[in-house]
């Protein structure tokens, strides 16, 4: 299927690539259909963009790659609702904030939502976004990490290219696949 977007232009997504929210996000109810697609300027980061709406992708990474510590205690409905029988079935990613530097030149500052973490059953494409019950994780944990590294070259270089999922350094991310430009 052909995609538009605001950010990247025209994408082609397969069909397999779809995954489906069907609560939708919070504060995204109404958007159901999302695909994974890997951001030129960090292997760590990828986009969740909307198949229907060219305006709303949010920025996503794998959270297990950047917080060594983080254990997120997953509600079991979740899991069920998800069709997610063990973790190996799961792919976990957090939404990240990146706001400008205080100062021109200075790099973005980047936090990461570890209370809700976004879950998918690689399996099945459905996904939804789990808030924690536990108290010991917020909305903004500092990320240290600079859009720039890992940059990887795909063909055109353009800001819509994007490659495969399995070169995200992402523990099971191989199993869901991103879509190209």
């Amino acid at each position: 299927m052909q995609v538009d977007t605001i950010r990247f232009g025209t994408l082609s997504v397969d069909d397999d690539k779809i995954i489906t929210f069907p609560k939708g996000l919070p504060g995204f109810e109404d958007e159901r259909r999302f695909f994974l697609m890997d951001h030129a300027g960090s292997s760590k980061i990828k986009w969740l963009h909307s198949a229907d709406n060219p305006g709303l992708a949010l920025v996503v990474a794998d959270p297990f790659g950047l917080f060594e510590d983080y254990r997120p205690d997953v509600p079991d409905e979740i899991a069920r609702d998800l069709g997610i029988a063990d973790p190996d079935g799961a792919l976990v990613l957090t939404v990240l904030t990146v706001r400008a530097g205080q100062q021109e030149g200075e790099p973005p500052m980047i936090s990461a939502n570890l209370l809700a973490p976004i879950v998918i059953s690689k399996e099945r494409r459905r996904g939804a976004q789990a808030v924690l019950r536990s108290g010991e994780y917020g909305v903004r944990h500092q990320v240290h990490l600079r859009l720039g590294e890992d940059v990887r070259h795909t063909a055109g270089g353009g800001a819509g290219s994007a490659g495969s999922m399995g070169s995200i350094d992402c523990a099971g991310c191989e199993g869901i696949g991103a879509a190209t430009a």
